[in-house]
């Protein structure tokens, strides 16, 4: 099953909010929640992934690595002890930390090499 919310909407990681909207509003029209519950529901989650500025750049940029990002979280969520008094562990802020830069330093490197590969190709 798909989960990338521009996919099931069947629109471009680009397009603007009415964009959205008119495609969400759309597929409602066809597949109703009273006739169809399941796919309206993903099509509600999906819209409700996309339905600010700010949650389009978030599932652009976090949705390529989701295994990743449920590691992070999990190991960056606070203890419950940590919880009730308010405060994160340095080793969990870290974790974030190192992850995150690794994925960047990966996703560098690849588009590093892509374009070198395109410029090579071209002469």
């Amino acid at each position: 099953m798909a989960t990338d919310p521009f996919f099931i909407l069947g629109v471009d990681e680009d397009a603007s909010d009415d964009e959205i909207k008119r495609r969400y509003l759309a597929l409602v029209r066809s597949f109703p929640p009273d006739r169809e519950p399941e796919r309206f529901q993903t099509y509600r989650a999906a819209f409700e992934a996309l339905h600010t500025e700010r949650d389009r750049l978030a599932a652009k940029l976090l949705g390529q690595h989701g295994g990743a990002l449920a590691r992070l979280e999990a190991a960056c969520l606070p203890s419950p002890e940590a919880r009730r008094n308010g405060r994160v562990s340095e080793a969990q802020v870290t974790a974030l930390l190192v992850e995150g830069i690794q994925q960047a330093l990966t996703r560098w490197e690849e588009v590093s090499r892509a374009g070198a590969s395109r410029t090579d190709g071209a002469r």
